[in-house]
């Protein structure tokens, strides 16, 4: 009997087919929960991202006030170079900021850009 109802019921052969033409469409819900969900997965990226900001771009300003305050009393030309130079801290940095700064900048001018309308 049951390979029959099998054969025949129809109810959750056309419930499978709907759940799986449903699955097809996002709607506004489902992609709400996914950008959630993408949000908390990328908490411990930002949290690196904070991490490393503030390790190497802090003391970095502290060196460049030092030397500022410096620059009354002595010469701080050597210094100065120390902190430019592109072997040293400065290109550490600079990538740390883009690393840090750049991500967020990025995703809002792709979402500006998406958003915008075209001209009718």
């Amino acid at each position: 009997m049951s390979i029959f109802k099998t054969l025949f019921s129809g109810g959750d052969i056309v419930d499978k087919a709907a759940d799986g033409i449903d699955a097809t469409f996002y709607t506004d819900e489902e992609k709400s929960a996914h950008f959630a969900t993408l949000l908390k997965l990328y908490e411990p990226f930002k949290v690196a991202q904070r991490f490393l900001a503030v390790i190497f771009s802090v003391p970095y300003a502290v060196f460049w006030l030092v030397t500022a305050i410096a620059s009354f009393w002595r010469d701080v030309t050597p210094q100065v170079e120390l902190l430019t130079n592109p072997d040293g801290i400065a290109p550490i940095v600079l990538m740390i900021n883009i690393f840090y700064f750049g991500g967020g900048a990025l995703e809002g001018v792709v979402r500006r850009f998406r958003t915008k309308k075209e001209p009718e």
